[in-house]
Order: structure tokens, then sequence, then C-alpha cells
């Protein structure tokens, strides 16, 4: 097992403050030598002045950017060699990050993953489901959970493919494939305890977040594997122009226009898709290697916070 004293436990927040507290009680029972660092997204409630209170390091963005930014900000504040990321709103249990770094030293991430007993929302479950789906083509191998925010990781890992992380949603997905597209390991934890969160309000909108699950999609697979929409796109205009091309030979003895520009769309479509994922695999090795790349916007923290790295100064993504 990893050792408490160097994992960093970093909660995003926004308007959390009937949960926030006894989260890091929580977290503070499990072991007080837990560092535990909270990123105030743009709080308007006392999200922040609680977590100091409770003793957390605090970081306060001026105006909510997001969570993945929020994540971001605070793994760039945390000073330990492991982080623990989880949710400030209850659903995570603190109880269970010990079963998340007792499986540390032989993989980069292991991920909470919730199984079937949990009580999970159904509009999430749903998206949660096409997301998996598309992310196993991607990546070649069965994924439990593509977005739950209760993992471990290595800090050094999770900096290396920072830049491609989206503000708002979802960095889970994008470092999980980041990482077993580039052949690092990751493991998933079923746990039954995951379930909805326990204060405050839920933001799940249906038709809103469906909409954000297809924008996801289409994200992950232009990042990742460009081809795998490029190429069925390119395989039905050939069979359309193709096959308009045979009737029109025979029909009236020559092609027209119309399958001419179907197969040429195909042409095109199949070399743009082949480009498309050669660029795709060079800005992921480029992106596989130890990066010191700061966060951007201006942040306050808690006085109690420790001294870090130059690089992990006084400003936020």
């Amino acid at each position: 097992m990893v050792p408490f004293n160097e994992v960093s436990v970093v909660i995003p927040a926004f308007n959390e403050e009937e949960s926030i507290s006894p989260i890091i009680e929580r977290i503070r029972a499990v072991s007080p030598e837990f560092e535990i660092v909270v990123c105030s997204d743009g709080s308007t409630d006392a999200t922040a002045a609680l977590a100091r209170k409770a003793g957390a390091i605090v970081i306060e963005h001026r105006y909510n950017i997001g969570n993945g930014a929020a994540v971001k900000s605070g793994a760039m504040t945390a000073s330990r060699p492991y982080l623990v990321f989880m949710d400030s709103d209850g659903q995570h249990p603190p109880e269970d990050i010990p079963k998340l770094l007792n499986e540390m030293p032989d993989y980069d991430m292991v991920i909470a993953s919730r199984t079937r007993n949990c009580s999970t929302d159904p509009v999430r479950n749903v998206g949660n489901f096409m997301l998996r789906k598309v992310a196993e083509i991607i990546g070649g191998k069965p994924i439990l959970d593509l977005t739950s925010g209760f993992r471990a990781v290595r800090r050094d890992l999770f900096f290396l493919f920072s830049p491609l992380y989206p503000l708002r949603y979802s960095y889970p997905s994008t470092i999980t494939l980041a990482l077993i597209n580039t052949g690092h390991f990751v493991k998933f934890l079923p746990l039954d305890t995951i379930g909805r969160r326990e204060r405050g309000t839920s933001n799940i909108r249906p038709f809103h977040d469906g909409l954000r699950f297809l924008k996801i999609i289409f994200r992950l697979l232009m990042l990742f594997r460009p081809f795998k929409i490029f190429f069925p796109i390119s395989l039905a205009l050939f069979v359309l122009g193709a096959g308009l091309g045979i009737y029109q030979w025979f029909a009236t003895n020559g092609l027209h226009s119309m399958a001419v520009i179907l197969l040429l769309s195909s042409l095109f479509c199949f070399v743009n898709g082949l480009l498309a994922e050669q660029i795709s695999q060079i800005r992921l090795s480029m992106l596989n290697q130890p990066t010191s790349s700061g966060p951007l916007l201006p942040v306050s923290h808690s006085a109690a916070a420790p001294a870090g790295p130059p690089s992990r100064g006084s400003r936020a993504c």
C-alpha cells in the first residue's frame, strides 16, 4: 500500500457548503496524514471558508470555470507524489481510499468503478454506458467505468496529459483513455459503496446532459481514434457512389457528376482520416513525456498551504 503521508486528496467543489466539512472530517478519520486540497470553483456560498476551517488547503477560483479546471488547480497545488480525486457531494466514501491505495504500487491509476448495486442516477447510467462502449472501441479493452471521479493516480502521470483535459467535462474519461492508449497500467476496482450525493442539489439536466455525453463521445474519438469516425463516413460515401455509378453506367452508358462527387468525397474523407490518425498519435507521443506546464488563472490560497515546488504557485487552470 502507498504510505498515507505520500498522498494528496484533491476535491473540486462548487457550492457544497452542506457537505464539504463532513467529507473532510471523514477523510481525516481515515488518516490524519493525508494532505487535503479543496478547489472552490467560484463558489458563492461558504464552501471555501468551511473547508479552510476544517483544515484543508483551499484554492479559490474567482468565478466558476468547470470541474476539469478545478481538478487541475487542486492537483497543481498538491505536493505529494500520489493523488486521490473525489467529489465533494458525499457520493464517494472516503473510507474506501485505502482500497485504491492498496493497488497503487502495481498500477499507474486505480479507478473506483460503480456497480449495479450502486444507487446512482438512471440518466447518468445511460450516458455512462454509451461512453463506456465507445471507450472500449477506442481503448481496445473492457472499461468498467469511464467517468468515475473517484480515483488514485501518480501525480507525474496526471500532468503528462493535462493539456488534453477539458475545463469542464470530462477529465476522467480523457485521462483514462490517454493512459490506456499509451501503454500505462489502469485498474478498475468495483465498489458497491458509491451512491448519489448525500447533501446539496444535483445539477443533472437530462436533455443538456444527453447532449454533453454525445459531445464527449465525439471529442474522445477525435482525440484518440479519429479514423474510426472518418472511415465509416468514407465507406458509406463509397458505397453510395459506387452503387449510383453502376446504376448510371447501365442506365445511361456513362457516369454523371453525382456519382463522381460521392466517390471523390469518399477518397478525401479516407485520406483526411489517415492524416487525422497520424496527427493524433504524434500528439499523444509528444505529450507522453514530463511536462512543467503551469496553471493559467490567478487564485487565492489559504495561509495554511504548505510551500511546494515553484511550478505549483498561486495560479490555477
